[in-house]
């Protein structure tokens, strides 16, 4: 008789457990499912902004190419840091048009990888930089 109910209870705990498991894993995978989805939301976000953002750039390169021809005459080295800093606002514009979030990403791992310290530097110095400006809000 001990026998029996040692048995039965094993294998209500058996079932227990499977049910258990069986309910983990079908929640882990509406978990997967949702993350995926976002993350294919977010992507798809970026990939809308960035053609604007690109444009954005374009024309902040044409503004500061426009001040540094206005300032030619007033100091070369100041024009002629004003052209490059121009170029590479204007570089990032063609960066921004022509790869896609997913490219974007690979290109920003691949860099972390390259150069960890720097990258961990600009990280915080960028979360420093929002903080304050957000404290300030």
């Amino acid at each position: 008789m001990n026998d029996d109910r040692g048995i039965n209870v094993s294998e209500e705990i058996g079932h227990a457990v499977d049910s258990t498991l069986d309910e983990a894993a079908s929640v882990g995978g509406r978990i997967r499912d949702k993350s995926n989805e976002l993350g294919r939301k977010a992507v798809a976000s970026i990939d809308d902004r960035r053609v604007n953002v690109a444009d954005g750039l374009e024309g902040a390169a044409r503004g500061l190419h426009s001040k540094a021809d206005s300032i030619a005459g007033g100091g070369e080295r100041v024009s002629r840091a004003t052209h490059e800093v121009a170029d590479k606002v204007e570089s990032a514009s063609h960066y921004v048009r022509d790869k896609d979030a997913k490219e974007m990403l690979a290109d920003v791992e691949s860099m972390v990888r390259r150069h960890p310290t720097r990258s961990l530097l600009a990280v915080l110095a960028v979360g420093y930089l929002a903080g304050r400006a957000l404290r300030r809000d």
